[in-house]
């Protein structure tokens, strides 16, 4: 798990089936020792992660990326430069307990990542 530990909500809000939370980096994490040391850049294996643990949080429940057949990493997130970023998650349908959803990462116009994926229940 990432959370609590690699970020941190900050803020949390849930209506009409989007998700927004404000999120803060730790970018002093063991992660970046490795990616990369003295040049940070959070591995897109973590932002997958990151919208994974959003969504079990305000679900109540263990999920599993099922589905992710468009994934977008636009720019490049370095935990110095935008400690604080913000997660939009569009539920765009619940079927058999799985959540088909939209999600993007942003720190204003600036967009890190965009996927479109299915989440099922473990």
């Amino acid at each position: 798990m990432l959370l609590n530990s690699f970020f941190f909500i900050e803020n949390i809000e849930c209506s009409n089936e989007v998700v927004r939370a404000s999120l803060r980096l730790e970018k002093n994490h063991s992660i970046f020792e490795g990616h990369f040391p003295n040049l940070p850049v959070v591995p897109g294996v973590c932002m997958m992660q990151m919208v994974k643990e959003i969504l079990e949080r305000t679900e109540g429940k263990q999920l599993l990326i099922d589905d992710a057949p468009n994934i977008k990493f636009l720019s490049v997130l370095n935990p110095v430069e935008n400690a604080l970023v913000d997660s939009s998650i569009s539920i765009d349908g619940k079927e058999n307990g799985n959540l088909k959803i939209t999600a993007t990462i942003n720190a204003g116009a600036v967009i890190f990542f965009k996927m479109k994926a299915t989440l099922k229940n473990l």
